[in-house]
């Protein structure tokens, strides 16, 4: 009997205790983070969309980086090294921790930009832009708020030193905002359940409440986006970014100064940008991924179907030496750009034509002239015979980041006609000079020289060209380093079909990251000349561009990719720092 009822004490109780974990397993299992479309949180007529799904997993990139192995213990800062690890797992399925460790775990993440503005000019170019930051934290607002509150209550010290906080109701939802002593800036913050909206002002924030309560419509379900998502992978990548064809015009005419410089201030070039650009350009996508040690970011740009046709045939590649001209490059320099097209006079002439075929007949002209300007950087003032003069293995050079014109190494194809084109070009009152073997040819102004040095033609700023002259005379190129050459050539794997082929250092992106993270974490660097030291001998960037099926195909590989841009720009800034790193 006592036997008996021992037993059944205990059967009910293990049998309580079984309700009691299957509750809490089904809570948790309730309560589990179920991913969403991101593109349901953001207004749908956004002008660029960006998403990522795993906070963890791109911190867990870019602390895989050989370049963060390297600056990380400089930095003094460590990052994820492995994603999915058990703990992360057992905090995103239970919700149990900090709630900053519990939202690093689970959240997804969308950045908006809903409005682009540009002022100045060249380097002096400026941005003002509409933008928010989405979060679905797939935690409780209760959690959230004071969350929320306390970590923009030390962002806006760092970055305003004494902001002003405000209380505000938009359209019905409570909102708080922090402004700057000088009343410039601000941000305005906002939860609706899971979801935080951060914007730099109050509209953007409203934007995305209006989403949010059914107002106004969304990206979800849009078929370019998808067809987007599908071409460049982006389920599965890092994150992914996207931009619809009416928006990226704007995009593109917006950022057109950066390109063109002084030709936006005209008028009919700046009306032609704006209504042509549609004429040419489809969708706008972007994804991102760990690749040979580095993050691996991929672009399209659709072209319209029409254009498409008609400028693939000039586009071909052709094998030439790759490494031709290099042989005059000094050991550093900021960046190559190696040209790959059989036919460059062709592919001039076709572009022309194709862009002109789209256009009314007064933009054509208009197009035709701006286009044409776009050389004169360069010295050249009739690119058609020019570039019938010369051979398919071209080259621009920029010695250096602050250089404002970039220097031409050319294969030669016609001497006689390049001898036309600088006696032309130079006048009768120029200069020369002999180095080494080679002559050298100073333009009556100054400002540009030329040179025939063996079987490459050189023409740009003349300290540029004195300076791969005097390298060829001594043979101390960058092509016979082999540290430089490695440097250059790391994320490269193999010359192959694309058009255009840049090298460039990534220095100034790697700084901005470093110094961004250490401000985020409230330190500085123990050794900014051993850190420096390093960053400088980071490998270049290589950004390959081809014409595709469909349209334009870059893809970069790089240190630490978009994301070193991305998370110096969240960063908190002084207000005398710039509003963004520039690329």
């Amino acid at each position: 009997m006592y036997n008996g009822s021992h037993m059944t004490r205990i059967l009910r109780l293990l049998a309580v205790l079984l309700f009691i974990v299957l509750i809490i397993a089904g809570w948790f299992w309730w309560d589990r983070p179920t991913p969403v479309d991101m593109a349901a949180y953001v207004p749908g007529d956004s002008l660029v969309y960006l998403e990522a799904n795993n906070l963890l997993d791109i911190a867990g990139a870019i602390g895989a980086t050989d370049s963060w192995q390297k600056l990380g213990p400089q930095a003094g800062i460590k990052l994820p090294e492995q994603k999915n690890s058990w703990s992360s797992y057992l905090v995103r399925l239970t919700g149990i921790g900090s709630v900053p460790t519990v939202v690093a775990t689970r959240a997804q993440v969308a950045f908006v930009m809903l409005e682009l503005s540009s002022t100045g000019q060249g380097d002096a170019l400026e941005f003002n832009s509409q933008a928010a930051l989405i979060i679905e934290t797939h935690t409780s607002e209760r959690r959230i708020k004071p969350a929320l509150e306390s970590l923009l209550n030390d962002f806006t010290k760092k970055a305003y030193g004494n902001p002003k906080l405000e209380q505000i109701n938009i359209e019905g939802h409570q909102a708080s905002r922090w402004t700057s002593p000088d009343g410039q800036r601000k941000i305005v913050a906002s939860a609706e359940g899971s979801v935080i909206m951060i914007g730099n002002n109050e509209k953007a924030v409203a934007a995305c409440l209006a989403v949010r309560s059914g107002q106004r419509p969304s990206l979800l379900h849009r078929p370019e986006l998808e067809e987007m998502r599908a071409r460049l992978n982006g389920n599965d990548a890092l994150a992914f970014g996207y931009s619809a064809s009416p928006n990226a015009a704007r995009l593109i005419s917006e950022t057109a100064p950066i390109v063109f410089g002084r030709l936006t201030q005209i008028t009919e070039f700046q009306k032609l940008l704006t209504t042509g650009t549609a004429k040419l350009v489809g969708n706008i996508g972007w994804s991102a991924r760990a690749s040979k040690g580095g993050i691996e970011d991929n672009y399209f740009i659709g072209l319209k179907p029409e254009v498409l046709a008609r400028l693939r045939p000039a586009f071909r590649g052709t094998q030439t030496n790759f490494l031709g001209g290099w042989e005059l490059l000094p050991p550093e320099v900021f960046s190559v750009t190696s040209y790959n097209i059989r036919e460059p006079a062709v592919a001039w002439d076709q572009f022309n034509a194709t862009v002109s075929s789209q256009l009314d007949i007064v933009s054509a002209v208009v197009f035709t002239t701006a286009f044409k300007a776009l050389l004169a950087p360069y010295g050249i003032d009739d690119p058609d015979a020019f570039l019938k003069a010369v051979k398919p293995d071209l080259l621009t050079v920029r010695m250096e980041a602050q250089s404002e014109r970039s220097l031409i190494i050319a294969g030669i194809a016609s001497p006689e006609t390049l001898r036309q084109f600088v006696s032309r070009r130079f006048g009768a009152g120029a200069k020369s000079e002999k180095i080494g073997d080679a002559e050298l040819f100073l333009s009556e102004d100054g400002d540009f020289a030329a040179s025939f040095a063996g079987d490459y033609f050189l023409l740009g700023a003349p300290e540029d060209v004195r300076r791969c002259l005097n390298t060829r005379a001594s043979h101390s190129n960058l092509a016979s380093s082999s540290e430089r050459l490695e440097a250059l050539s790391h994320y490269f794997e193999k010359p192959n079909l694309s058009s255009i082929v840049t090298f460039s250092k990534d220095n100034e992106r790697a700084s901005s990251l470093v110094t961004s993270l250490t401000v985020f974490r409230g330190a500085g660097v123990a050794n900014p000349t051993e850190l420096d030291r390093v960053i400088q001998k980071l490998p270049y960037s290589v950004t390959e561009t081809s014409l595709g099926d469909s349209g334009i195909e870059r893809r970069t590989r790089s240190d630490f990719g978009q994301f070193g841009f991305l998370i110096s720009y969240l960063a908190p800034r002084s207000s005398s720092s710039p509003t963004a790193p520039s690329r």
